[in-house]
């Protein structure tokens, strides 16, 4: 399901699995989820905060499990 969020507090970096691509997001910044990519988000020393909108319809998973293990 398509979502986006902002980051209260914290620090968050996304990793692409098949291309190796990372992002880094802080503090104050807005970030759109990554579809339909095997995807991860790796917090530092400290957790991060985040308020996330989803934009889907009621009874739509939130997440779709990877057949790639």
């Amino acid at each position: 399901m398509i979502n986006a969020g902002y980051i209260l507090s914290g620090e968050i970096t996304l990793e692409k699995k098949a291309t190796g691509e990372t992002r880094h997001f802080t503090e104050g910044q807005a970030i759109a989820e990554t579809v339909g990519q095997i995807h991860r988000g790796v917090t530092g020393d400290k957790p991060v905060t985040l308020i996330v909108f989803y934009a889907g319809a009621k009874g739509l998973p939130l997440s779709e499990p990877s057949a790639d293990k």
